[in-house]
Formats: structure tokens, sequence, C-alpha cells
């Protein structure tokens, strides 16, 4: 039987646009049954259970399919990196790791693992796995983005500098680009860069709270307070339910002197309902603070 994967791709891709994803189900299960060894259809067929939010049925068609092509490094990949989705860390790494073991020139299998250890928070793992993976393939725009995200998270700002300008490279208007390398440059305290960074960031997309957010705390950690209250406001208008971005915004107005900006930006904050206040009934921001100044009598939690 001649199995053209290009083929039988257009066909589940004909069938699918027509909304006719059982028949492009049953086609692949009739596909693999003819012949066991015909990757491709393996690949394509638990991509269709992926994309209909099937997950689970996804891992069953790895685990299936390796039981006839046990050496493949791109299924090993495909069945981690379901895990990793899945966020079940654990199960992913077996996979992950019989994959770079099968073929230690995957850049797909060292992203997949980087993105494991991403998720249970080990940096150092995570960043030498990353590193391994845009070695191999310099044209990774996403694993160059994972890798400054791990350098940030292991507070090693330069580097992370260093990625997100990578990535920026090969893609000079990437939105998590260009944020990111706004917090690397915030946290190294370069706030000037930061400040250029999120602007280019919101002219990509400028309906993003956060990033405005963000732009509001590097002006003012800039001493360029008046554009910092501006840029908060900003984001505000577009999600005023953000009780930290309101809370930033009371730091800004202390930090200008503005007494009266300071308490209405406080009042803002309780009113979210996510600023928890706790030994006193009253909302009124001066009570509060004087409480807070006390020390143990009272305390917030920023939301």
């Amino acid at each position: 039987m001649n199995n053209d994967p290009y083929e039988l791709q257009r066909k589940v891709q004909s069938l699918a646009a027509s909304g006719k994803t059982e028949q492009a189900i049953d086609l692949l299960k009739k596909t693999v049954k003819d012949d066991p060894l015909f990757m491709e259809a393996w690949m394509l067929l638990g991509g269709v259970y992926r994309a209909l939010g099937r997950p689970e049925m996804a891992i069953e068609v790895c685990k299936e399919s390796l039981e006839h092509i046990p050496k493949d490094s791109r299924i090993w990949v495909n069945l981690g990196h379901l895990y990793t989705e899945m966020n079940q860390y654990e199960q992913a790494f077996e996979p992950l790791k019989k994959a770079v073991a099968l073929d230690p020139q995957n850049p797909s299998a060292w992203g997949s693992l980087g993105m494991a250890f991403m998720g249970q928070e080990d940096y150092p793992q995570a960043i030498e796995a990353f590193q391994n993976a845009v070695k191999l393939d310099p044209t990774r725009l996403d694993t160059w983005l994972q890798l400054g995200s791990a350098l940030d998270d292991a507070k090693r700002f330069k580097q992370a500098i260093k990625a997100y300008t990578k990535a920026l490279v090969l893609q000079p208007t990437s939105f998590d680009g260009l944020v990111g390398l706004g917090m690397a440059y915030a946290n190294n305290r370069e706030f000037t860069k930061a400040i250029n960074a999120y602007k280019k960031g919101i002219k990509v997309n400028p309906n993003m709270p956060s990033v405005w957010f963000h732009l509001g705390k590097a002006l003012s950690g800039a001493d360029r307070l008046d554009e910092a209250i501006e840029a908060i406001k900003t984001g505000l208008k577009i999600d005023p339910g953000i009780a930290q971005a309101w809370m930033d915004l009371k730091d800004v107005y202390e930090k200008k002197g503005d007494k009266e900006g300071e308490a209405r930006a406080f009042r803002q904050a309780i009113a979210t309902g996510k600023v928890d206040i706790q030994f006193t009934n009253s909302t009124e921001p001066e009570e509060i603070q004087k409480i807070l100044r006390r020390g143990n009598r009272g305390w917030i939690s920023r939301g």
C-alpha cells in the first residue's frame, strides 16, 4: 500500500473543515489498522483528538502507536507534550527523557522537556533543556521566549534580556517577546529600556491591561510619576477590577505625595472585594492606614 502522508493530511483537513471530524477519525483509524507502521497517520489521529479537546484519547493514540513504532522520538515527544499540556509533569518526564535518549538532536524533545521542568519550577534544568533546543535550532521563536522566561524566573536577568533579544531578532513584533524583554529590564532596574520595550508591546496590542500596569510600574521606577499614573489608569479603563493595579496606583500617588489620590486609589482597591482587610470594619482609607501603621492590628493582601 502506497501511503502518501501529504495526501492523507489533505483528506483529513478537508473532512475536518467540512465538520466531518468523525469521518476523519474513522479514515485515520482504518489507515493505521491497515498499516500500523504509518507513523504520520498515528500523529494525525492524535492531532485530531487534541484539536477536539480530547487529550486523553490523543494520549491513548500515542501509547498504541508506540506498541508498533517504539523508536520514533517524535511520538515520545508528542506523548510527553500532551502530559505537559495537562499539567501532568511527572508523567511527562519519562516519555520526554526517552525521546531525548532516542534522538539527542531533536530540538522539540528538549523544548518540551524544558516546559515540563518549568511546570515544576525547576528553572536550572528548564534553562539547560531550552538552551539545548536553541543550540540545535536557533530559529525556534517559542523556545527563545521560554528560555527568557525561565532565566527571568531564575533571576538571571541579563541572560533573560539576551534570550528575549534573540527572539525579537526572529520576530521584531512578537508581543510576548517585547513584554518579556520589558519585564527582564524592569527586574534588572533598567527602567528606561523597560519602558521602551513595553511601549513597543502596546503598539502591537494596546488592549492588554497588564502591559499598561507593567509600564506604569516601570515609569514609577524611573520617577516619571505623572506618566505612571496615566499608564495605570489606562489599564484600569480596560479592566477596573484588578486590585493590585489600584494598589500600584496608590503607591505612585504616595510616592508623589498626593494624599487625595492615594486615598482614592486605595478606596477603589477595597471596592474590588479582592483586598482582605482584617480587624476593622472600616472602609475609610485613612482609618485602615492608621491600623496598618500600628503594625500587628491589621493587614491587607493584594489580590
